[in-house]
Order: C-alpha cells, then structure tokens, then sequence
C-alpha cells in the first residue's frame, strides 16, 4: 500500500509540471491582454497621503499602501484632466507626481501583471496541486490502514477466543 502511495506521488510530479506550465500560459497570455489595454501615466495628488497612526508598539491604524485612496489628478488621452482617488504610499506629499495604470477610458487599473507573476502564479499552481494529490494519497494511505488494522484485530480477536475454548477444553 505505501508502495504505491509513493508511485502515485512520484506521478503526480509531472502532472504537477502540466498544470504549472498550463498555468504560466494562461498568465503570460492575461498579461499581454493587460499590457495592450492598460497603459502608464502620471497622477499629481492633490492631498497628502495618510500617515499610518501607531495603534500600538509593532501595529498601525490605517497601515498598508494608501488603501483608503488619496485624491490626485492626471491627464488622458487627448488633454482631458481627470480627477479620482488613487493608491500612495503613506505620507507621500501633496503635489508629488504617483505613477499609476489607466484602462482604455483613462480609469485607475492596477498594474498588468509581470512575467515574475506570472512565474510566481504557475509555480505555485504547481506544487499546490501536487500537495493536493499527496494530502489525498495520505488520506486514502491511513484510511486503508485503519480498516485493514480493524480487520485484523477483529480476525485476532476471533482465534484467540477459538484457541482459548481449547485450550479451556484441554485439547491441544
């Protein structure tokens, strides 16, 4: 039974490099969707960034990367000025120029993704369907193992009581 939980694992490797290299397809293709839809721009803001305020010794209030958005200007295609909410590091100035990503209407869009995304994407798609395979066959392993050991107590159990009547009996 382990014999061939460890055969199963060691086919479940290539499979696992299918479905990475299956993955990282599908990202570099989404990523040069994103690259011809998405383009980068200059936003000046017009307020400062929030600055994270100490909740305590090691953790902030309101910490992370301009999560709540700050508000800024940028100019689109054709010289139209538009104005929205934008992601800025914490404490950045009023009136520095942020480097964002505008869609095809010159709306904010995160960044398209990256071929080291996309990399990051498949080799985790990878091992996680390895791991998954694994964590079944080591279910399956201890699940057989139990019925099998259940069984042969059972078994034990019935020729202990057999023998038992004779030896009781005095027959050998």
């Amino acid at each position: 039974m382990l014999l061939v939980v460890v055969l199963g694992l060691l086919i479940a490797l290539p499979l696992a490099g299918i479905v990475g290299a299956h993955t990282y397809s599908g990202q570099l293709a989404a990523s040069a969707e994103q690259h011809q839809t998405r383009h980068l721009a200059t936003a000046t803001l017009l307020q400062d960034a929030p600055t994270p305020v100490p909740a305590s010794d090691s953790a902030y209030l309101g910490s992370g990367t301009g999560s709540a958005g700050t508000a800024a200007h940028w100019t689109v295609a054709g010289g139209v000025e538009r104005f929205g909410t934008i992601a800025a590091d914490p404490g950045t100035a009023a009136g520095t120029k942020v480097p964002i990503w505008l869609s095809a209407n010159g709306d904010p869009v995160p960044a398209p993704l990256s071929g080291a995304d996309a990399a990051t994407t498949s080799v985790l798609a990878g091992v996680f369907s390895w791991l998954v395979v694994a964590l079944a066959l080591a279910g399956l392993y201890w699940i057989a193992r139990f019925v099998l050991d259940r069984r042969r107590a059972t078994r034990w159990d019935r020729e202990w009581a057999h023998v038992g009547d004779r030896w009781a009996r005095g027959r050998n």
